[in-house]
């Protein structure tokens, strides 16, 4: 039954690529990371039932095209380490508390040829977080961890931040990891939608380690249907008007002057979706009873009802929705006051 779940949980809907060959000789064998300990599908969506802080992992976009080489990797450490006034720590558990210590480091990958500008990407930096309130050394600790198992034979880079006074920062505890994408075989980190969701089960595996609760599963498992976009969010505290977020005025205006809620473009494959989810929480609930797990089974079957009960509603819809009862509450304020 636990194979089952974890394959299911796991490979839903989404497909991981690995590395991939740079077209170079190799000597040796690359190590691949350990596989994820047995029953991790249901260890997460009992703790996601349980209402557990989820883990998240993502990885941040590059600034310019022109930081892709060395001068890119360069900046992206200073800015993890506030220009040396935080400890960044490499792949080795060296230790680096100063500007002219990062530099040195930097020198050393200058040595394993990488340029100072480059039309590739060269590393990929990735932030591993928490909600506030979780212990900083437990997340740094695991992350440590997390990069040693999933990264052998690259080099990399990781700094903990717990606060933030930068509008482009989560104000909680929080590791960002540079990793360089060609590890000691010559091949080049490539990772995909589903590898992404992999690092969240085994990040969220060493936070358990830590004596941390938390879950990985994703937000269509828990009945989620508006994504949260922590870059626009970003833009938006720092006062941006984007692209996207013209767009979505644009729309919010015209619908409100047809006075026709906007449609949601995927409840098709929402619905669709859904109904896969909660079948397979109800025959996943049956095992687990049959099992004599009956406590889990009702738990997960409670959950099932939850997400039922979720709304499709896009974040388009629920602003409109607002708009719409705001514009109302006003008209009615003031027909009150005229009489």
């Amino acid at each position: 039954m636990n194979n089952s779940i974890d394959k299911w949980l796991l490979g839903h809907k989404t497909r991981a690529v690995r590395t991939k060959d740079s077209g170079g000789f190799f000597v040796g064998k690359k190590k691949s990371a350990p596989p994820l300990k047995p029953g991790y599908g249901l260890v997460n969506l009992r703790a996601a039932a349980m209402k557990q802080p989820e883990v998240m992992v993502k990885i941040t976009r590059r600034l310019s095209k022109g930081n892709n080489g060395l001068k890119g990797i360069r900046n992206h450490l200073d800015y993890i380490s506030r220009n040396g006034e935080v400890e960044v720590e490499n792949q080795d558990g060296e230790k680096f508390q100063s500007k002219k210590a990062l530099r040195n480091q930097i020198n050393d990958w200058r040595k394993l040829g990488i340029p100072e500008q480059s039309k590739r990407r060269e590393a990929i930096n990735i932030v591993l977080s928490m909600p506030p309130g979780t212990p900083p050394q437990a997340v740094k600790n695991a992350a440590r961890e997390f990069a040693a198992e999933q990264f052998q034979g690259h080099q990399y880079a990781f700094a903990l931040h717990t606060d933030s006074d930068r509008p482009d920062e989560p104000a909680h505890p929080h590791v960002h990891l540079c990793v360089l994408i060609r590890d000691e075989f010559g091949q080049r980190l490539n990772p995909r939608k589903n590898d992404l969701y992999e690092w969240r089960l085994r990040f969220a595996e060493k936070m358990r380690e830590q004596g941390v609760p938390c879950a990985a599963t994703r937000r269509q498992l828990r009945g989620v249907t508006i994504k949260e976009n922590s870059t626009l969010k970003a833009m938006e505290k720092r006062g941006y008007v984007g692209i996207v977020h013209k767009r979505q005025a644009q729309e919010l205006i015209e619908a409100i002057r047809k006075n026709k809620r906007p449609a949601h473009l995927y409840l098709k494959e929402a619905v669709e979706t859904r109904h896969e989810i909660v079948q397979a929480y109800a025959e996943i609930s049956k095992e687990l009873y049959k099992a004599g797990h009956k406590t889990e089974a009702r738990l997960l079957s409670k959950f099932a009802k939850e997400i039922i009960d979720a709304g499709f509603n896009t974040q388009a819809q629920n602003v409109f929705d607002k708009t719409v009862k705001d514009i109302k509450h006003n008209i009615n304020q003031n027909t009150h006051q005229e009489r």
